[in-house]
């Protein structure tokens, strides 16, 4: 196996990458041929890729594996994130529909008149989308495209607002959420006891955050 240092810093390579970028960007004239060559090799798809060719070297090649052995392991590894890439996919896609139909710009034009913070609808908008759907993922980016238009129509930080939308992600769990089985059947337990322990968990973090980004709001 390859060492902690090697392990630690393959992961990062892409967060290095991106870093370095940026902060030269600062120094670069913008449109010049070297600018244009440090954000191909800093954008986050061409990061990532240079992340995967390092790691099947350092991970595959470099300890004997044969490139059938690697692609093998990759298989699998894709079997592990595709469902998770299929849930993030498709609440984008909602999200889309949400804005093309005017929902987003509906629900500000009826808080206009209301004496409700922006940052306690956002939180209570996505916590009735993780209800509904049972995803934290999915309720943060459709939450996100209907409460992005209340930045501008009530002068809201968009950091609280990206705060109070997560927060409220974390609100409700029950037999729709996939972490509420996984919980549930790493500790062995019962759907009773899932929701006690678990659900009453992300709960509290749900408010205790809210009641944080309501705080921050009095100074920011």
């Amino acid at each position: 196996m390859p060492g902690f240092a090697v392990s630690l810093i393959v992961p990062l390579i892409p967060a290095i990458i991106i870093t370095a970028a940026t902060i030269l960007n600062i120094f670069m004239k913008k449109g010049s041929t070297t600018y244009q060559i440090i954000n191909f090799f800093g954008s986050a798809e061409i990061s990532m890729l240079l992340s995967v060719l390092v790691a099947v070297y350092v991970f595959g090649i470099r300890v004997g594996r044969t490139m059938p052995e690697v692609m093998k392991s990759f298989s699998g590894a894709i079997e592990g994130v595709a469902m998770v890439i299929f849930i993030v996919g498709a609440g984008g896609a909602f999200k889309q529909i949400i804005l093309d139909s005017g929902v987003g710009d509906y629900i500000a034009k009826m808080m206009e008149n209301t004496s409700i913070s922006p940052l306690i609808m956002a939180w209570f908008i996505t916590a009735l989308l993780r209800l509904a759907t049972g995803t934290g993922v999915v309720s943060a980016i459709t939450a996100a495209g209907i409460v992005g238009p209340l930045m501008h129509q009530f002068d809201v930080n968009p950091a609280l607002m990206v705060l109070a939308t997560a927060a409220g992600s974390n609100t409700i769990t029950h037999v729709n959420d996939a972490s509420f089985w996984l919980f549930k059947e790493y500790f062995n337990l019962s759907i009773k006891d899932t929701l006690k322990s678990w659900g009453l968990l992300l709960l509290i973090n749900s408010l205790v955050g809210l009641g944080i980004v309501l705080l921050l709001s009095l100074f920011i």
